[in-house]
């Protein structure tokens, strides 16, 4: 299923049901299909996500030096990178950020 995310503040975007399941766990928020967070929750949700991608990119980087090291023995067989919580988080981030500067709601699968 695709979810899509929308706020006055920001373009739309899409993300893959698991991914959008991941993303607004690490937020704080329970996965609906439909949900918003409104204006007066916006700053707590963004902060939440930050905290999280800023955990997370140290864990992303092991995993990519990991991949890396696997590729070069010959046990991995994608040169594919793996995308962690950082780079999937990001366009909800940005939405959030955009959302709190004017004061708006972020609402998906509406």
């Amino acid at each position: 299923m695709i979810i899509e995310f929308k706020s006055k503040a920001a373009g739309a975007f899409f993300m893959t049901e698991p991914v959008a399941r991941m993303v607004l766990s690490a937020a704080g928020l329970d996965y609906a299909e439909k949900g918003i967070v409104t204006a007066e929750r916006v700053p707590v949700v963004r902060q939440t996500l930050a905290d999280a991608v800023a955990r997370s990119k140290q864990q992303d980087q092991d995993r990519r030096t990991a991949h890396d090291e696997a590729v070069r023995e010959g046990e991995a067989s994608t040169r594919e990178t793996p995308v962690g919580l950082s780079q999937r988080a990001h366009p909800f981030l940005e939405m959030l950020t955009a959302a709190e500067r004017q004061q708006v709601a972020v609402v998906w699968g509406v």
